[in-house]
Order: structure tokens, then C-alpha cells, then sequence
């Protein structure tokens, strides 16, 4: 306890020097709690939102399956569409536990709605059979209070009502029983039409796609856009989802011309297999962030000893042991990294919704939800690596003052 006092009063005799080298680990930790948050938060990010996709298959035209992940994740223009028979042949099979047919169109607007890489403001219209639909995402729920009482699902056979999830509503601002303007350019029409339809409900925020998409009943969207017979995904769940089971299905199915069987779970281990790219980069950003933080360490303590050299001669010349002065100085350097660390932890965490902020607003990173997530594991890990970042910095500092000759430290202190 001793050593650590006098470590204390030591690095108040150069208060800017120690703030400078404190700052320097902090900003270090503050990095690293970050990095690690944000890959934490983006791969937990990507697991929930295919999760809540409600499927563990889906039946598609053929193309690229992750492009056709982000799209239902995130909602896209470059849609195929598939006959609506294969519906009524693939609904039959004995593995199947539910399934669910789903029209996705895209609708143009004016001066609202989402917009894509050209400027142009559109919004997802997502034709769906309710009932299959709800057996796959049982948790959608609407919203209630002022402005959104009596919500409900749009009836079955109705061509003006529509369902909006919570974004959809709120970027428009529409509440229950307002108008809803849709420019719709059908299949093979000279000229888009435009439609209204009455807002019937509007559906508690989920963090999903769902949030971003105006629903329709399957059969009025189909017709909106001139493609009676056809739909863009088939949405599955399996009676035992297993590696057998899937690959059985797949093969009874993909004897179907332009059909492909898209495995969620697939989906998401490639994704998440991607990160690891970005995590081998973060890894880089945290290395180098740490060894500059210890080369600033190693460089403050060593300063510190050329200044007290004369102290340290007189105090090993009055009885002090080679073991106090190493650890009187290792001390030393032990503090600085834990108060960094401590201080650049508690600046990762009160900022992670401004960094959160900072990297939606460059990246489109096609999830919803939180993408920063700063949890014990984390704060626990890097607070060990700052000790034991410490406890190395400080080695030859300690052991260079240690090694002094009391009358030839005396001298050069002079």
C-alpha cells in the first residue's frame, strides 16, 4: 500500500506528462471496446434479424441466395418472381410444418419513402396470405394509443387497405384510417397508375424488415402489378429442420426449373463467416492503437526514472532494496494503464450510441437494431489486457532503475 501512494504522489510531480500518457491508454481501451462491441453487436445484429424472418427456407427463382437475403432483410429492386403453381406442388410435402406465400413489389412515391442509389423514393409493397403469414411470425403485434386504436389486418378479399409497419408510418407519418398515396407501375402498362388506400393498421416496430414494408392482401398486390400467377419467395418451416431433412428437400425441389431452396441458417453462417474478414482488420486497428498506447507508456516511465535518478541513488544509498525501486516504478506504470483503461472503458460506453450513429450514417449495413454491443465479457477482457499491458511496459523501466549504482546515480542526478 505504501508503494502504491508514493507511486501516486510521483506521477502528480508531472501532471501534464501522466494526463498525456493516461489519455494515451484511454484512447486505446476506448478503440479496442468499441472494435470489439461493434463486431459483437453486428454479428448479434445479423443473427436476430434473419431470425425473425420467421422462415427457415425459402423457395425463389433462381439467382444469388444473399442477394435475395438482403433483400428480405432490407428490401430491394431486383426482383424474380416465381409461378404461383410451384406453390400448390411444394405445399404438400410431408416435411413441411408451415408455409407462407409472399408478393414483394416496389412502389414508386413522391418526395417520401425509402430511396435507393439513384434518388429515386420508393416503397415495398409485400402481398402476404395473413394467417400463414402470422404462423410464421406470431410476435407481430400493432401499435396502440393515440392515433393507432382499432388497428387490424386488412380483410381478405379488400383492394384499398393496407397494413404499414412502424417505420413505413412513421417516416410518412400516417396513423390509422389516413390515406396512403402508391405510384404503381404494373407489368407491361404504358403508364404507372396511382392508387390510394386506406391505412387499416399499423404494426409494433419489430427491428426486422417488416418494419419498412406496406402490407397488402396476396391477391390485390398481384393484381396491382399484373402478375396474377406469381410470387417472389415461398417462406418455409420445417417439421425437423436438420441437415438430412434439408438436404432430402432440396432434392425433391430443385428438380423444378428456375427453383432454388435457400437455407436461413445457411444464409447466416456465410455472413457471419464474412465478419470474420472484418474482424482480422479490427484486430489489426486494435493492435496497433495498443502499442502505440505502450511505446507512450514505456516512454513516460523511463523519462520519469532519467528524471529521478539522483532520487534513486540517495534512496538505495539509505538502505532502499534493488525490490523496492523495481517495484515502486513497476507500480507506477501499473497505475497509469489501469486508471487509461478504466477511463477509456467508461468513454466506449457513454459513446457507443454516438459511434452506433456515426457508422449507420456511412454504411448501409442492411440490419436493423442495435450494432454496438458493450457487455462484461468485453469490459472484463480489455481491462486485463490493460493490466497485463502494464505489467510489461513497466519491466525495463523498473529494471533499469533497480540496476542503478546508488553513488552513480547520485552523481548523475547532480
Amino acid at each position: 500500500m505504501r508503494f502504491v501512494s508514493m507511486a501516486f504522489k510521483n506521477l502528480r510531480r508531472r501532471p501534464v506528462r501522466s494526463i498525456l500518457t493516461i489519455t494515451g491508454v484511454a484512447l486505446a481501451v476506448a478503440v479496442a471496446v468499441s472494435l470489439a462491441g461493434f463486431n459483437l453487436g453486428y454479428r448479434n445484429a445479423i443473427e436476430r434479424s434473419i431470425d425473425r424472418l420467421g422462415f427457415q427456407l425459402m423457395i425463389m427463382s433462381k439467382g444469388c441466395p444473399y442477394e435475395a437475403a438482403t433483400m428480405m432483410l432490407k428490401g430491394g429492386t431486383g426482383l424474380l418472381y416465381l409461378p404461383s403453381e410451384i406453390y400448390e406442388k411444394v405445399r404438400n410435402d410431408p416435411d413441411i410444418g408451415s408455409i407462407t406465400p409472399v408478393f414483394i413489389g416496389i412502389a414508386e412515391k413522391e418526395g417520401s419513402g425509402i430511396r435507393d442509389d439513384s434518388g429515386s423514393a420508393f416503397a415495398i409493397i409485400a402481398g402476404i396470405d395473413v394467417q400463414s403469414y402470422m404462423e410464421m411470425k406470431p410476435w407481430l403485434e400493432f401499435e396502440t394509443g393515440t392515433g393507432f386504436e382499432n388497428g387490424r389486418w386488412f380483410k381478405v378479399d379488400s383492394e384499398d387497405e393496407v397494413v404499414m409497419g412502424y417505420e413505413a408510418a412513421t417516416y410518412e407519418q400516417r396513423k390509422v384510417g389516413d390515406k396512403f398515396l402508391a405510384t404503381i407501375s404494373p407489368q407491361g402498362a404504358a403508364r404507372s397508375i396511382q392508387k390510394t388506400f386506406r391505412i387499416a393498421g399499423i404494426l409494433k416496430r419489430t427491428g426486422t424488415q417488416d418494419d419498412g414494408t406496406v402490407f397488402l392482401p396476396l391477391k390485390n398486390a398481384q393484381k396491382l402489378f399484373n402478375r396474377p400467377n406469381e410470387l417472389t419467395i415461398l417462406g418455409i418451416k420445417m417439421k425437423q429442420f436438420s441437415g438430412a431433412k434439408l438436404q432430402e428437400f432440396e432434392s425433391r425441389w430443385l428438380s423444378l426449373p428456375s427453383v432454388q431452396v435457400v437455407s436461413l441458417q445457411q444464409v447466416k453462417s456465410t455472413l457471419v463467416m464474412l465478419i470474420g474478414t472484418a474482424q482480422t482488420m479490427i484486430a489489426a486497428v486494435t493492435i496497433i492503437a495498443v502499442l502505440v498506447a505502450l511505446i507512450g507508456v514505456i516512454n513516460a516511465i523511463l523519462m520519469s526514472v532519467y528524471e529521478r535518478t539522483g532520487e534513486i541513488g540517495v534512496m538505495k544509498a539509505i538502505g532502499a532494496f534493488r525490490g523496492d525501486i523495481f517495484q515502486l516504478i513497476w507500480i507506477e506504470t501499473l497505475v497509469i494503464c489501469i486508471i487509461g483503461a478504466v477511463t477509456g472503458t467508461l468513454v466506449a460506453i457513454s459513446g457507443s450510441r454516438l459511434v452506433e450513429a456515426a457508422i449507420k450514417k456511412l454504411i448501409n449495413l442492411g440490419v436493423q437494431g442495435s450494432i454496438v454491443l458493450i457487455n462484461w465479457q468485453i469490459i472484463t477482457g480489455v481491462m486485463a489486457g490493460a493490466v497485463i499491458v502494464g505489467f510489461f511496459a513497466g519491466l525495463y523501466p523498473a529494471w533499469r532503475a533497480a540496476s542503478m549504482h546508488p553513488i552513480d546515480a547520485i552523481r548523475e542526478g547532480e
